[in-house]
């Protein structure tokens, strides 16, 4: 197996206990809460929903599911941790954008696949993922589901494991890819990506689902081996990637040139607490997958896109146009005049 060569040690995060004491009390209100939040998004879908879009082109929706799982789950949470911060990708007005984020910061995606569930497309979670100081410790995500009742939470709490309705996710972990099992892989990712020779070989059977948050829960089920996500907001990635990494998988963040494991989401946190804005802001490209998959997939992607300083060097190097000894005529009109002029 090829080995990722540019991944680091993750350094060891030591919680205080009356911390990681709470986890297990938080994970059980993020499960009520995501499953009452699944069930007001189902009672919409299928339905003539009102809807807005984000930007000119229309390609980033939200309808009323998202607004009104949202607003649910905002009270929800102040009413039972009203010292907590909440990170909601509908953006609240009243939040002060420019202020520290709390240590304790709930990360909402009331619907993740907005675009699916308008077009009738059963591909969608509510993703809630509780982070203490930038590390994931809690998460709940709500599928909808072919269950008696429509829907399922997968669950997990930092070092407590993964769940899905209170029964074990344990996964495999198998030396290589399966040619015939399905992987996560965007559609831009050719264009993203170079590819080594050994996820060249061998990628397995690629799939795209619309939903980042959805693509994280089959990767924790099993029923995908890995996923690439190119560019996910940290509402979209906050619970799945707790959930792939408590089931038993490995989960490689992009730093500068390199992959890490994953520890902590935003490990500058203690250095300098970001702002909510920030937050907002940070796309963390990622790789989540079984155990030994994710870290040989992770050292097989080599971003395309230079790097600022490669821009710049290109630029710097460019040659300077010569500048004509003689000027000449600057069109074809000029040098037929020029060639009518009687001589002086």
């Amino acid at each position: 197996m090829q080995v990722a060569a540019k991944a680091k040690t993750p350094a060891t995060i030591n919680l205080p206990p009356e911390v990681a004491a709470q986890f297990p009390d938080v994970e059980r209100e993020a499960v009520a809460m995501a499953r009452e939040a699944g069930r007001i998004v189902s009672s919409l879908f299928g339905q003539s929903v009102q809807v807005d879009y984000k930007d000119d082109k229309q390609t980033d929706p939200v309808t009323a599911a998202d607004i009104q799982s949202q607003a649910y789950l905002f009270q929800a949470i102040r009413e039972r941790f009203p010292d907590h911060g909440i990170l909601g990708e509908e953006k609240n007005d009243n939040d002060d954008q420019e202020a520290p984020a709390a240590d304790w910061l709930w990360v909402l995606d009331p619907v993740d696949g907005t675009t699916n569930f308008l077009n009738g497309l059963p591909v969608w979670a509510v993703s809630i993922g509780v982070m203490y100081r930038g590390l994931p410790v809690a998460a709940a995500l709500y599928l909808p589901w072919p269950h008696a009742d429509g829907g399922s939470v997968l669950h997990a709490h930092k070092d407590g494991g993964a769940f899905q309705d209170g029964q074990r996710l344990e996964l495999a972990d198998p030396e290589e890819i399966i040619a015939n099992r399905l992987s996560g892989i965007p559609g831009s990712f050719g264009a993203q990506y170079h590819v080594g020779k050994e996820l060249r070989r061998k990628a397995g059977e690629p799939r795209v689902t619309g939903s980042i948050a959805y693509e994280l829960a089959m990767v924790a089920r099993g029923a995908m081996q890995y996923c690439v996500i190119g560019g996910p907001r940290l509402w979209d990635m906050a619970a799945g990637v707790l959930l792939v990494a408590e089931a038993g998988g490995s989960v490689m963040l992009r730093r500068g040139k390199g992959w890490e494991p994953l520890t902590s989401i935003v490990s500058t946190w203690d250095e300098k607490p970001p702002t909510m804005k920030e937050l907002r802001d940070r796309v963390q490209p990622l790789v989540a997958g079984k155990k030994r998959i994710a870290p040989m997939v992770a050292s097989n992607l080599r971003s395309r896109r230079p790097s600022l300083w490669r821009r710049a060097k290109r630029l710097l190097r460019r040659p300077k146009p010569r500048q004509a000894q003689n000027q000449q005529p600057s069109n074809q009109e000029d040098q037929q005049t020029q060639k009518a002029a009687p001589a002086q």
